[in-house]
């Protein structure tokens, strides 16, 4: 087994003030593979953008383990975290404009971050990514001449500039419509798949799942579920399993709580190599 690119294990982050606190991750888990693909789902408030802050190096853990490509997140100097944020991971802001310099052209954006390279380097990864996400015909353009669609490739190519291992996106496709937001996907893949990287993508949007090599929903600060897409008998179907951390929690899909009207107390049964759930209210099963 390889080592993982990301692994997160009993992830705690709390957001103290002088008043209150919030725990938004409360114990999370999550392994992603070198060159994986991995989008994360949840509600508001689950805590998905916490848990791509703590991987890009903004916030640091509470408690628990947070490593990245050899970083122990949690014991960083701030030199350390400088140079992660600089090498390690590339990071693609929500509103696609909040990622380009407005007084620089497509070109000179993708220059910007490249400060360990020769110019000649720095030039022909530049044109690769330009041309790899199809708008190196812009690349005298100003980010006011784009598009959305083009901003979101531009953004993209920007944060893949230093190669990181990891890239971390928060929802890419806010601001495209299907058929851009398909294209845009397509080819962020097909950059991911020359450069090796694995990436995070936090989204609300259905379309951009089936681009991912798995789905890990989050609820209440803890992943629930993994939902990989297969091909089955010539369809797309949807293979859903809930994850169970080291202690043996797991989190039943909402459906299937609501449908049981169960709240509280459970009882679990084992039959054969299956476990049977029953609302607490019931009487308990002959062995």
């Amino acid at each position: 087994m390889t080592e993982p690119i990301v692994e997160c294990e009993g992830l705690v982050h709390i957001y103290r003030t002088a008043e209150v606190e919030v725990v938004a991750l409360q114990g999370l888990d999550l392994r992603v593979e070198p060159g994986e693909v991995v989008a994360i789902v949840g509600r508001s408030g689950s805590g998905k953008t916490t848990l791509m802050n703590v991987i890009a190096g903004v916030e640091e853990p509470t408690a628990g383990v947070a490593r990245v490509g050899g970083y122990d997140l949690a014991r960083m100097t701030e030199r350390e975290r400088e140079s992660y944020r600089q090498e390690l991971v590339g990071y693609v802001l929500q509103h696609s404009q909040a990622n380009l310099a407005g007084d620089l052209n497509a070109l000179e954006n993708v220059l910007l971050p490249m400060t360990q390279r020769s110019t000649e380097e720095s030039r022909q990864r530049a044109a690769f990514l330009l041309e790899t996400m199809r708008i190196d015909e812009l690349a005298a353009s100003y980010p006011g001449e784009l598009s959305g669609g083009e901003a979101e490739r531009l953004a993209v190519a920007i944060a893949m500039a230093n190669q990181p291992k990891v890239l971390l996106a928060d929802e890419p496709t806010a601001e495209l419509d299907r058929a851009t937001a398909d294209s845009v996907l397509r080819d962020l893949r097909q950059l991911l798949r020359e450069s090796g990287s694995a990436a995070v993508i936090v989204t609300h949007d259905t379309s951009v799942e089936r681009h991912a090599d798995r789905v890990i929903q989050i609820r209440d600060g803890r992943t629930s579920t993994q939902t990989r897409w297969l091909e089955q008998a010539g369809e797309v179907v949807a293979d859903e399993l809930l994850i169970m951390d080291r202690a043996g929690r797991i989190q039943l899909p909402r459906a299937y709580v609501e449908r049981l009207g169960a709240r509280g107390l459970i009882r679990a049964h084992l039959e054969g190599d299956e476990i049977r759930l029953r609302r607490g209210d019931e009487e308990p099963l002959d062995e």
